[in-house]
């Protein structure tokens, strides 16, 4: 229990000096360079306090300079720090309303486009959505968890159709991940936290130009079955 209060305090003392660099970084250029290294900056030195290492694998079917809309399994706290840690290019999260009210991490987060959004109200949930469809026109690839929350037993939940929505009302590519084992390091709703290995499998993007939107329930279904079969793969790889 003493290492987990100490990783939460050192956490919370790098995410505090890193908002700041990104505020000041993301008023001159929310997508520069500069601060898409202080965003991966972050991540990554969170990872590493943690004690989490990152095992990627697919990564070579994201191509340089294209920009994507990012679908993956939600299991850990720590999904976003890994999905930044290692997405190349410019990438942003849409996140749960809720982070977007503590203090200094809200300013670094909206300075480097970080998306809120609002489940509870529709209206500024799309609000949110047209935002990101601005940003992705500017070469920002945008990660979504359509579950809309992590999962409490491992199981992968049904997906929320927003994302896909924006995929086909922008005809963006969708790029199916699948992260496992990060639900050992740290189960919901608890503060305990132990080592252990996160595994991101980046699968070949789908293309979204080819479907209309009355087939969008296709599309949710089938880009969910990609990444339950990639899961269970993992699953039973790491059991054998």
């Amino acid at each position: 229990m003493f290492r987990s209060a100490w990783i939460i305090l050192a956490s919370s003392v790098v995410t505090f000096i890193y908002s700041v660099l990104a505020i000041f970084s993301g008023l001159i250029s929310p997508y520069s360079e500069r601060t898409n290294a202080v965003v991966r900056g972050w991540a990554a030195l969170v990872l590493k306090i943690a004690g989490i290492t990152l095992e990627v694998h697919g990564l070579e079917h994201i191509k340089p300079g294209q920009p994507y809309i990012f679908m993956s399994n939600h299991q850990s706290t720590f999904d976003i720090m890994s999905c930044l840690a290692v997405i190349p290019g410019a990438a942003r999260f849409i996140a749960k309303q809720e982070l977007f009210r503590v203090p200094v991490f809200a300013q670094g987060m909206r300075a480097v486009g970080m998306i809120p959004i609002d489940r509870g109200n529709s209206k500024k949930a799309k609000e949110s959505l047209d935002k990101a469809v601005v940003e992705i026109k500017q070469g920002v690839s945008v990660i979504i968890f359509p579950e809309g929350t992590r999962t409490k037993d491992g199981k992968i939940q049904p997906f929320k159709k927003g994302g896909f929505i924006l995929a086909l009302k922008g005809g963006i590519p969708i790029a199916p991940m699948v992260i496992s084992g990060a639900m050992q390091i740290m189960r919901k709703k608890s503060m305990f936290l132990d080592k252990g290995t996160i595994r991101l499998e980046f699968l070949p993007p789908v293309d979204t130009t080819g479907y209309t939107y009355e087939q969008r329930n296709q599309l949710v279904q089938e880009i969910r079955t990609q990444i339950i079969e990639h899961y269970q793969q993992l699953n039973n790889e790491a059991q054998a």
